[in-house]
């Protein structure tokens, strides 16, 4: 599923930070999970609730609900972000968002349903977000170089096709020509034929009629 222009646009923000040196970029999840302890509506964010949002991830904060709240949404994003061997594990929407951001940033605009296909065939788990990054890019590139290759393929194929569909017209009609010489041919036969008879009846009825 696509992600609400609200948790794009805060992802984004984020993402560009990280990609020119930022330290920390939450995931689509924890940005979500943060709307709904605020009760922002993901689809319809306002610029002041936009801001609060960058803010509340700028600090660092990971919930305003309360300590054991905190202490909750901390443990999760660790969980998340920094997993054993301080390897970071990505989420579906993580993927899907980072996918339509990178392919942006290519020149290449892709649908939802080749965004989710090209995210299904990436890994969950990276050593570290610049890996994640590299994977994801790799992912696009190849996706995109198919489907270059289909286009030459279907070029090709198309290519052939007119060729083969113009010799074969050619063949016709060099065929019909040849068909059309045979007939011209015959007609003067046929023609030269009828002629020598008309001159021979003639000559029979004028010999019986002693005609000179």
């Amino acid at each position: 599923m696509a992600l609400a222009s609200g948790t794009r646009r805060v992802y984004n923000r984020f993402y560009r930070n990280k990609a020119t040196g930022g330290s920390y970029a939450p995931t689509p999840s924890q940005i979500e999970e943060y709307f709904v302890s605020q009760g922002f509506d993901a689809h319809n964010l306002s610029d002041e609730q936009f801001n609060q949002t960058v803010h509340h991830f700028s600090k660092g904060e990971l919930s305003t609900v309360g300590k054991d709240s905190q202490a909750t949404f901390n443990s999760k994003a660790d969980a998340n972000i920094f997993p054993e061997n301080n390897q970071i594990v990505v989420s579906s929407a993580d993927k899907q968002a980072l996918v339509s951001t990178q392919s942006a940033a290519l020149g290449f605009e892709l649908s939802e349903q080749e965004t989710i296909a090209i995210a299904d065939n990436i890994d969950n788990v990276f050593a570290d977000y610049s890996a994640f990054v590299t994977s994801v890019t790799s992912a696009i590139t190849g996706y995109i170089a198919h489907k270059f290759d289909e286009i030459e393929e279907k070029l090709d194929s198309s290519g052939n096709d007119v060729r083969k569909y113009l010799a074969d017209r050619n063949f016709r009609l060099n065929q019909k020509l040849v068909d059309y010489a045979n007939n011209v041919k015959n007609i003067k036969s046929d023609t030269e034929e009828i002629r020598e008879n008309l001159q021979t009846t003639k000559n029979v009825v004028l010999s019986r009629f002693q005609i000179k």
